[in-house]
């Protein structure tokens, strides 16, 4: 286990270059094979805490085009809904298409985001009741973050 790193926000935001760009503002590396990022919120971005959204980056040039396609991967949205800011975590594959790149981001790069959240893992799907238990792993812990950051989870249950 390394040790947690975080790089702060940027003070200036660039122009958009990217289709359905966010800026990345902030990024903790937690461990050698973990780490977080936030990035701006839409303003129109509506979603429920435990839902997913398209994420990515631009993928390499086609050898013989040079046309660039964007390399898209759901990931759950680990910031409740009235935050301000997106956060995701990441694991750190080296040779993933996607991750070996979205590893090395850093505030004021862009991210490709699609604005339509979905998943089922939300407040109307929990049913109320003495406990809520919740068991992940590594990047599993996304949507669970969102939820126990939520006041209505703990409104639904005795104790979570």
């Amino acid at each position: 286990m390394t040790e947690q790193s975080t790089v702060n926000q940027t003070a200036a935001k660039p122009v958009p270059t990217l289709p359905d760009a966010q800026t990345v503002t902030s990024v903790t590396h937690w461990t050698d094979q973990l780490f977080s990022f936030r990035v701006s919120r839409p303003a129109s971005l509506r979603f429920r805490s435990g839902e997913f959204v398209m994420i990515g980056l631009m993928g390499d040039p086609h050898p013989e085009t040079g046309k660039q396609k964007p390399l898209l991967r759901a990931y759950s949205i680990a910031s409740p809904a009235w935050d301000d800011e997106l956060e995701f975590y990441s694991i750190k594959v080296q040779d993933g298409p996607l991750t070996s790149k979205l590893q090395h981001i850093q505030p004021g790069d862009q991210i490709i985001l699609r604005p339509k959240p979905v998943g089922t893992l939300v407040h109307d799907a929990l049913l109320p009741g003495d406990r809520l238990w919740m068991f992940a792993t590594g990047t599993g812990f996304a949507p669970f973050a969102s939820l126990l950051r939520e006041p209505e989870t703990y409104e639904k249950f005795d104790e979570v």
